[in-house]
């Protein structure tokens, strides 16, 4: 064969090559197991800017991994699962603020909200480059009168954001102590209160706690 034919076949076979890799590269960006977190990712950008390099990091954790800066696509059975359904979650409570944020006037009420979100995203980062992929934290709240636990306690919690925009507060489904639950990484604020028969209702905290950084996240609420 030729040497000019050759190179030509070469050249062709090179750019097939090339547009077989961005396909496949593009294909697993688009799959559709993570196609609910892309979208969540997505709805970030009009508060964080599509150039945030905070968004930017955490969308290649979760959505590439963070050991595939070029984007290739993984090897069979090397592929990643998409974070669990209630980190999932998270990010669309983040896109509903954000999107809040957007209908308030420029100021400071506007600026505390888009804060909170970068905040929240921040803290996923965090724990994801040091646990891998997106992961629910395994918390476990404790109540205390003095020195010791004191069990029965009902707990709740929500996430921390602004004063203008508070998502619903939520129960952990056990009493105390501890009561465990599993949360995205973020900023929450944690309380519990205690009804006994025939006497005036106690309560803990509020205490707010950073989740993730760390294996597990423990929270203690002392009694007054």
């Amino acid at each position: 064969m030729p040497r000019r034919l050759r190179r030509t076949l070469g050249l062709r076979i090179a750019v097939v090559l090339a547009g077989l890799s961005a396909a496949a590269s593009a294909a697993f960006s688009q799959a559709p197991s993570l196609a609910p977190t892309r979208t969540a990712l997505t709805a970030l950008e009009p508060c964080l800017g599509s150039d945030s390099k905070e968004l930017k990091q955490l969308r290649q954790g979760l959505v590439w991994g963070w050991n595939n800066p070029k984007h290739d696509p993984p090897a069979p059975g090397h592929e990643i699962a998409p974070p669990p359904a209630v980190y999932v979650a998270s990010l669309r409570r983040d896109a509903k603020a954000c999107a809040f944020a957007l209908q308030l006037k420029p100021g400071e009420e506007r600026d505390k909200v888009i804060r909170a979100v970068r905040n929240d995203v921040v803290l996923k980062i965090a724990d994801c480059r040091k646990f891998g992929m997106g992961r629910g934290v395994p918390v476990r709240v404790s109540t205390l009168r003095g020195p010791k636990t004191e069990n029965g306690w009902a707990v709740f919690y929500r996430w921390n954001c602004a004063s203008s925009f508070q998502p619903a507060e939520l129960r952990v489904p056990q009493l105390t102590s501890p009561a465990l639950l599993d949360l995205p990484p973020g900023e929450y604020s944690f309380r519990a209160e205690f009804k006994a028969a025939g006497a005036k209702p106690e309560s803990a905290g509020p205490a707010t706690v950073i989740v993730g950084g760390l294996q597990t996240t423990v929270v203690e609420l002392p009694i007054p």
